[in-house]
């Protein structure tokens, strides 16, 4: 923990690397590629990884994790939510609209009619209002994020994989489909 002025409970480490070896439950490993490598793996004491760098962990060390039962959150589903919001930037680019702007007159709509329904005053409709573009993207993250997971989880469960294969399996089979769906033959 690097002290701040003023704040006195932190712990000065001299080589950062000595973090990594202290007892926790969940590492994050997110700046280096191949910082837990067969050299270092053993010094882990987590019970999770979740890998938030890109390529945090090499192969020798994935097997470590998988022999000692340590948990592996791979770097292609962690790191999966700030692409998916950049998809949704692009998206939002290539429309020229903000999100939500499309079902803003049918939200007011529905609002009206369900207030009216409900016997609210008009005041009461009038403050009832639909989601703002920061609850559509989360929403929308969460929902693509979880199923992603869910998947991942239940493919490494039925096929008594790892974590990483499970997320790269699924990932090939997707990108296969997309291209037997496009006629590309490979």
């Amino acid at each position: 923990v690097y002290k701040r002025q003023g704040y006195t409970k932190g712990t000065v480490f001299t080589n950062p690397n000595d973090v990594m070896y202290k007892n926790c439950d969940i590492l994050i490993p997110a700046a280096i590629e191949k910082s837990l490598n067969r050299s270092n793996i053993a010094k882990i004491n987590a019970k999770v990884i979740a890998e938030a760098a890109n390529g945090p962990m090499t192969f020798a060390a994935q097997e470590y994790c998988d022999k000692k039962g340590i948990v592996v959150l791979p770097d292609l589903l962690i790191n999966a939510g700030g692409v998916i919001v950049s998809y949704f930037e692009w998206l939002k680019g290539l429309q020229h609209i903000r999100l939500g702007r499309l079902t803003k007159g049918w939200e007011q709509k529905s609002s009206r009619n369900l207030g009216s329904l409900l016997g609210l005053t008009e005041d009461k409709i009038g403050s009832l209002q639909g989601p703002t573009e920061k609850n559509i993207v989360y929403t929308a993250l969460e929902e693509i994020m979880c199923s992603a997971a869910d998947s991942v989880f239940q493919y490494s469960q039925a096929n008594k994989c790892s974590l990483r294969v499970a997320a790269y399996s699924l990932t090939i089979s997707k990108i296969a489909q997309t291209y037997k769906e496009a006629g590309t033959v490979f």
